[in-house]
């Protein structure tokens, strides 16, 4: 039976209902394997700073007495491959939700992404504000959008959000696929997915049908 110090994180105080999603994702796991939560270290900081007390805290834990770091994303950790690999080196046992197969190869590939994500979301970020700012828009001003539009704004970033995260973590569980056996088989990946647990943008079960076109569209 494995023992568990859980770490949930989101950046702001106002992200709530992140932290209740993580915290309900990791009661569900730990209920399916039957292991043991120890406890549950919540944090609400910046995953740009490596220095947060409680999740020092949560790795001492770990490294203490043997328990192993719960997680639901490799993000809630860190978007830095570097100190991923530190937190690993240090003897911290590292196990997340949304990536059953965490090893030296998926830690680098996933932590590699991630990183290039932050680094892709704050050029372009900058980039766009610039372009604005050039045209002569007035910028920091949401009080412009009507309440209707907010809402469904926010409603498209967290649907494209996972779908987008769906996808992207299947693309990169057949890459890992093909390294490790060197071919592609659609039938066996689907499978192998959906014993997993991963779905697709639509949140539904993987078929082969489904990972041909996935091949397809990555390819090309």
């Amino acid at each position: 039976m494995e023992n568990y110090i859980a770490y949930v994180r989101t950046s702001t105080g106002r992200q709530v209902l992140g932290l209740e999603e993580q915290r309900s994702r990791i009661n569900q796991f730990v209920q399916t394997t039957g292991d043991n939560l120890i406890e549950v270290i919540v944090e609400q900081e910046s995953g740009k700073n490596n220095y947060r007390t409680k999740l020092e805290y949560a790795t001492n834990m770990c490294i203490k007495h043997g328990h192993t770091l719960l997680f639901t994303k490799l993000d809630r950790l860190s978007r830095e491959v570097e100190f991923l690999f530190t937190l690993r080196n240090k003897g911290v046992k590292l196990r997340c939700i949304d990536l059953p197969e965490l090893n030296t190869l998926t830690l680098g590939i996933f932590g590699s992404v991630a990183q290039w994500e932050r680094e892709l979301i704050s050029s372009r970020t900058k980039n766009g504000l610039a372009a604005l700012k050039a045209r002569g828009v007035k910028l920091g001003s949401p009080q412009n959008l009507t309440t209707g539009a907010r809402i469904k704004g926010v409603e498209t970033i967290v649907r494209k959000r996972v779908e987008n995260e769906n996808w992207k973590m299947a693309r990169m569980f057949i890459e890992h696929f093909q390294m490790k056996n060197g071919f592609i088989n659609y039938t066996l990946i689907s499978s192998e997915l959906n014993q997993n647990g991963y779905k697709t943008r639509s949140g539904c079960l993987y078929t082969p049908e489904t990972i041909r076109r996935l091949v397809k569209h990555s390819e090309g």
